[in-house]
Parts: structure tokens; C-alpha cells; sequence
């Protein structure tokens, strides 16, 4: 079959979770004799919006889309573009793809290629990789930083929207953007802040566009969940975990024979995933027995969420202890090695988590996941089976399950691996699309 994957990203442009996946998959499915291209978007200022070009990455064709950012785009440009949109519709003419599957539509793509290629009469899947269609954040965590339940009326979103966050500016400064951004919304907007039409506007988009998906893909049933809440047609939606080639990490699976603990976090500095809360029981850990005169370390790996919570790595960071070393992102490539000194991973995160890549590459290496007590995540650790849970972003319970790995109380398990093995995920992803193309098969029928 002649597949199209879109997704943010793809190796070595993106080292997060979804470009993991997509290229994981991509392999997946090459092996297994289907012919793979790549779509994913760059935010490249030097070429017009809409363009795209070839390029070659991984053994696979890349088309790669430009969609340069621009500060004083409205909130319509985030989920939509048409010049994106015209783009993928010549490209599905001329390259005549049998089925898209979309690990991403947002932020550079456009929630409408969906409809497009229903258009065209190509069958499409989409994986529900966060909460991004249901919430402009992505993750149903708001401006003050907490988990808040969503999805919500538009009028309340509209609020989280336009709010500048603690981690967006502090003191009188923050204190006068809340003043301007009220006044604003109270005067209509004015074109400068998100109201409750922007948002209202940006639902009804996504309505529009799930109704043109043959079949969606959720990772986790905690996350189904939301979507079926939502109003996401059931019947369309499948529930798959992700799943990755093992093999890289079957030598990882060993326990370190170092004397220093070594406890890993990877993952996106910012407020949702946590790392903060990590420092907070480290700093609670070095200060009290027996923890502080044992052999140990906390190592972060990540990087910062670009103009959103651009203050957040300050102040988490400031003061850390000297226990802590923090780096920049890791290559997914580079993981197994790592692993293979690490006693533990952490995955403090906030929010409802969509099964994180740590967390599964950690059960891949049999490292021990310390993680938060929270839907989708739960899913992946099976505590006590791979790891510890603790409430979340209670870093007192944190330091308690830490405790237990610097005292190698919590170790490596004989039976480490994925919640489904990666040749069997991707024959089921073989299913789902043909799943796909009997639905439009009978829905072209029924139209003639």
C-alpha cells in the first residue's frame, strides 16, 4: 500500500515522542512491505508558506511543508491554513497515496487535511497523540497551571487562552498584562486577544474535520475516554498503545554495577510535565537519612517549551541541588545506552499523560518508572509490576518512592517489555486501515 504518515516532525528534524512513533511506525510498516513517504511542517522564515520540498531522512521520502510563524497570527492560524491545506491537496494528486494516516494536525499543518483528503477520496487514520483537537494547550492544563478537567465551554477556554500565565512574566509585569488582556476581551478582542467566538470558531473546525476521519486511534483507554466524553464518534475510535522496535534495548536490561544511583528524568521542561516537583524531592532527599550520605544523582534531559512558559526553566531551576545535572534533549537514539546506567526514570507529569515514550522505553530497558498517579500513565507503569506511582506533584511521596531506588529496593524486573510487543502493533495498524478502506469503500458506494 502507498502510505502517507504526517506528523510534527521527523529524524532528524524533532526528538519527541510523535517524531519517535512516526518513524518507528514508518519502519514498521516499510518492513512489512508498504511503500512510506513522511509529511511533517518546518518553521522555516526563508521560504513561502505553503511550499514544499523533498528530502530524504532515515531510508524514507520526506515532504517537508513550510509554515513560518508569525507573532501576530490570529488563533485561527494555529489549527488551520489554507495554503498548507492546497499544498497537501496537489501533493495527494500527484502522488495518488492509497491511504494518511496523521500523528499530528495542528501547529503548522492544518485541522482541515482531514476533509481534504476525503475530498480526494483518500481513506485517513488519526492517532490521538494529546489533547490538542479538544484543547489549544493540548494537555487540559491551564493558565494557572493545573489540571483543569476539560474540555470546557468556549467562553472558559477563551479565558485559559488569552490568560498570561506565572511562567509567562511575574510581578507588575504580569500584574499589567492581566489588566490589558481583561480589558481587551472585554471590548471584543479587538484582534489582539483569543474571545469566546476564536474558540468556538476553532470547535466547530475540529467537529468538521473528525467528521471527515475514517478512523481514530487513541493509546490509552484513559484517553479514549475524554475524546468518546467529548462527543468523538465511538464506533470509530480504537484504542492501540504505541509500541517501537525493543531490540536496541534488550542490553539495557542489565542492573548497573556502579555505586552511584543514577535517577533519570527525560521530557519537556515545562510546568506540566513536572520537573519541578522532582527538584522539590530532591531537595528534601539531600537533607535528611538515609538519603543524604548514600551515592546518588538526579540527571534531567530536555529542553525548554520555546514563548510558552519561557520563564518556567528559571525559576524551577534556580537554586537546584548539586545533586542535580541538567542537559539538554536527548536523541531517541542515544536512550538505550543511557539506560543502561540508570536506576530509575522519573515521569513526574501533571497532566493526564497519553502514554509517554520514557516511560515505555524505560519498561522496554526494565528500568523502574517513578511516576505520577495520573490516568494514561497508570496505564503504562502497572505498578507495582514496573514501577512506583505517587500523587501528583507531591514531591514529599516522590522523595519516599526515591528513596526506596537509592536503597535498591527498586530494581530492574526479569519480565521487562512493552505493553504490546511492535510487530503485533503494527499489524494492527495493518488492521485499522484496512478498516479504513472498507468504510470508504461503502461510503462511495452508498453515494453512487
Amino acid at each position: 500500500m502507498k502510505l502517507l504518515l504526517v506528523s510534527r516532525g521527523f529524524p532528524p528534524r524533532g526528538r519527541w515522542g510523535t517524531e519517535f512513533y512516526t518513524h518507528q511506525l514508518a519502519r514498521g510498516l516499510a518492513a512489512r512491505g508498504h511503500d512510506v513517504s513522511i509529511l511533517h511542517s518546518i518553521r522555516d522564515r526563508a521560504r513561502e508558506r505553503g511550499s514544499i520540498v523533498v528530502d530524504h531522512a532515515e531510508g524514507f521520502r520526506v515532504f517537508v511543508v513550510s509554515n513560518p510563524p508569525d507573532p501576530k497570527k490570529p488563533l485561527a492560524d494555529s489549527y488551520r491554513n489554507p495554503e498548507v491545506e492546497r499544498s497537501f491537496d496537489a501533493l495527494l494528486e500527484r502522488e495518488r497515496f492509497e491511504l494518511v494516516h496523521f500523528n499530528y494536525l495542528l501547529w503548522g499543518l492544518s485541522v482541515r487535511l482531514p476533509e481534504v483528503a476525503r475530498a480526494r477520496g483518500v481513506p485517513n487514520v488519526v492517532t490521538l497523540t494529546d489533547f490538542g483537537l479538544l484543547c489549544h494547550r493540548g494537555q487540559m492544563f491551564d493558565w494557572r497551571s493545573r489540571d483543569c478537567g476539560g474540555p470546557h465551554p468556549a467562553r472558559t477556554c477563551a479565558r485559559c487562552i488569552r490568560e498570561p500565565s506565572s511562567f509567562d512574566a511575574h510581578g507588575a509585569a504580569l500584574f499589567a498584562k492581566r489588566l490589558a488582556v481583561r480589558a481587551l476581551a472585554a471590548c471584543g478582542g479587538l484582534g489582539r486577544v483569543v474571545t469566546t467566538r476564536d474558540v468556538a470558531a476553532r470547535e466547530r473546525a475540529v467537529r468538521d474535520a473528525a467528521a471527515s476521519v475514517d478512523r481514530f486511534v487513541a493509546p490509552t483507554h484513559a484517553l479514549a475516554e475524554v475524546f468518546l466524553r467529548a462527543g468523538f464518534p465511538r464506533e470509530r475510535l480504537e484504542e492501540l498503545v504505541y509500541s517501537f522496535d525493543e531490540a536496541p534495548f534488550v542490553a539495557a536490561r542489565a542492573e548497573p554495577t556502579s555505586e552511584l544511583v543514577r535517577i533519570g528524568f527525560l521530557g519537556q521542561y515545562a510546568p506540566h510535565k513536572g520537573p519541578h516537583v522532582l527538584l522539590d524531592a530532591v531537595r528534601i532527599m539531600a537533607h535528611r537519612l538515609p538519603e543524604s550520605v548514600e551515592p546518588w544523582r538526579v540527571e534531567l534531559w530536555g529542553d525548554g517549551a520555546g514563548e510558552r512558559y519561557r520563564d518556567y526553566v528559571r525559576q524551577a531551576f534556580t537554586g537546584a541541588e548539586a545533586r542535580i545535572v541538567i542537559h539538554g534533549a536527548i536523541e531517541h537514539a542515544e536512550v538505550p545506552e543511557l539506560f543502561r546506567s540508570l536506576a530509575a526514570v522519573v515521569v513526574p507529569s501533571l497532566w493526564m499523560e497519553n502514554a509517554p515514550f520514557a516511560a515505555l522505553q524505560a519498561r522496554a530497558a526494565g528500568v523502574p518508572i517513578v511516576a505520577s498517579d495520573v490516568a494514561g500513565l497508570a496505564e503504562v507503569v502497572e505498578a507495582p509490576r514496573f514501577g512506583a506511582l505517587f500523587p501528583p506533584g507531591d514531591a514529599l511521596a516522590l522523595a519516599d518512592r526515591l528513596r526506596d531506588v537509592v536503597l535498591r529496593k527498586l530494581r530492574r524486573r526479569a519480565d521487562a517489555g512493552l505493553p504490546l510487543g511492535f510487530d503485533e502493533h503494527v499489524a494492527r495498524v495493518e488492521e485499522v486501515y484496512a478498516r479504513a478502506l472498507r468504510a470508504r469503500d461503502g461510503a462511495m458506494n452508498a453515494a453512487r
